[in-house]
């Protein structure tokens, strides 16, 4: 037998320490992602249990809201939902602002309602009312410092889903360059939208704006027709207007502008007609 040498004196003192210290790097590493692992599984479950007691939290507060199996109770269902809300539920927090801007189960709280409409509104829980209210408060700086870019973000997507209030609200910025440039013809192209809608400030404004040629050619007997129009609705600025406007025009001119306003009257009606609920028809009994 061959007596231990040089190289042997070196694996003994060298390789071995190092393999063992291997062992034990490997050791910490296993029982590191074993950590991770159990971490990582905890947390799904505490996710997962706080997810069902947000839902039991909307469930009870659903039948307070709607009365079902106990008496209806708007308070009741406000502070379960604003639970769920304040842990971070989208359509909880969308319920809240919009109980809050109502004054349902509390009194009417226009900041609270911003709060919540617009939390739930960035977790893309929104509607075109809940983005004109949200646009709206922007505009106006009601309850919230005002910011005609945050307005113009928010109403800009109400208006293009229709929204009568936003469609208003966003010719206003237009029309007086609230966002740093003002782009007259569109506003009047807002405008005209919301004024067929049957708005009789909207109607005012498109008359005055051909009649005094802003945005757009000067048009009396356009401008006399949309002034008719707001004013068979009560509008009083409108109601004077017009008959300002008779001054200045011919009878050719006045002829033609009625006959305007009539068709505008009738485009008017077909556009309400078409947009109320159909109501069902009643069903006719028979004997059997």
């Amino acid at each position: 037998m061959k007596k231990n040498g040089k190289h042997d004196i070196f694996f003994a003192s060298t390789i071995l320490p190092a393999l063992h210290l291997l062992k034990l790097l490997l050791g910490i590493v296993a029982a590191f992602y074993l950590l991770l692992s159990t971490v990582h599984g905890s947390n799904v479950y505490a996710a997962e249990e706080i997810d069902e007691q947000i839902q039991l939290f909307k469930v009870q507060a659903y039948k307070y809201y709607n009365g079902i199996g106990k008496p209806q109770n708007y308070a009741k269902a406000l502070n379960l939902y604003k639970v769920a809300a304040q842990r971070g539920d989208a359509e909880a927090q969308f319920v809240v602002g919009g109980m809050f801007f109502k004054g349902m189960g509390t009194d009417p709280d226009l900041k609270e309602a911003f709060k919540w409409l617009l939390k739930a509104a960035k977790q893309n829980k929104r509607t075109p009312e809940s983005m004109q209210i949200i646009g709206s408060m922007y505009l106006r700086g009601s309850g919230v410092p005002q910011s005609y870019k945050e307005a113009k973000k928010w109403l800009i997507p109400a208006a293009q889903a229709n929204n009568l209030a936003a469609i208003t609200d966003l010719a206003f910025i237009y029309y007086h360059g609230l966002d740093g440039q003002s782009d007259l013809s569109r506003a009047l192209e807002l405008y005209t939208q919301a004024a067929l809608q049957g708005d009789s400030l909207a109607q005012s404004n498109v008359g005055m704006m051909h009649a005094t040629g802003t945005g757009t050619a000067r048009d009396l007997a356009l401008g006399y027709a949309w002034y008719s129009i707001a004013a068979s609705q009560g509008n009083t600025t409108a109601r004077i207007s017009r008959n300002s406007l008779m001054a200045d025009m011919s009878w050719e001119e006045l002829n033609r502008a009625q006959a305007i306003s009539v068709s505008l009257y009738q485009q008017i009606e077909r556009f309400n007609l078409q947009t109320q609920p159909r109501v069902p028809a009643a069903k006719n009994k028979t004997n059997d």
